[in-house]
């Protein structure tokens, strides 16, 4: 039996950059909850048919699974079929919408042990699991949304026709003390 546990959300962005965020598979840690490390053996941009190493964790559990690019469709598809089981499966899907994008993520993996396996899935492991995709779609929107694109030069940064206001007297001779540590 395969069970999917699914879950989208309304991103404040452009399709672009949430599906270039999606694409760096080396950042995956730092918004999928619930793996490790993800690396493309080439360390190319990502494209059909091609293989990535995703080390997982569950609990104190690790483990590593081979997946492979099964659809590349660029700012609007993008799946993951695992390399030796056509069961494990991460499908994230991307629209664009009028001021939004809606992004979409999806796994799916089997579940063996008949009745008493699904009904043990049912009780511990997809809420797990759905609490994971949940998760990591908020990590999403707060990574792609807080993205601030900062000018190479930091002169753009200055605010024209601003003044320095000086510190009153009293904070400036604090200011110059050096800190002491408690």
């Amino acid at each position: 039996m395969k069970v999917t546990c699914t879950g989208s959300i309304e991103i404040f962005a452009p399709v672009e950059r949430v599906f270039d965020v999606l694409a760096d598979i080396e950042k995956w840690p730092a918004w999928f909850a619930g793996i490790v490390s993800a690396q493309q053996p080439d360390h190319l941009p990502i494209q059909a048919k091609e293989d990535v190493y995703v080390c997982l964790h569950a609990g104190r559990r690790r483990w590593h699974e081979s997946f492979e690019v099964s659809r590349f469709v660029r700012n609007a598809f993008l799946t993951f079929e695992g390399a030796y089981s056509a069961a494990r499966r991460l499908d994230f899907r991307v629209e664009q919408r009028s001021g939004f994008t809606r992004f979409a993520l999806t796994i799916g993996y089997a579940v063996f042990g008949g009745r008493l396996g699904a009904a043990i899935d049912s009780a511990f492991r997809r809420r797990s699991v759905q609490r994971l995709v949940n998760e990591s779609l908020q990590h999403l929107k707060h990574r792609v949304e807080d993205a601030v694109d900062l000018p190479s030069d930091l002169d753009e940064l200055a605010i024209p026709h601003a003044s320095v206001v000086p510190l009153p007297p009293s904070l400036r001779s604090r200011a110059s003390e050096p800190a002491r540590a408690t």
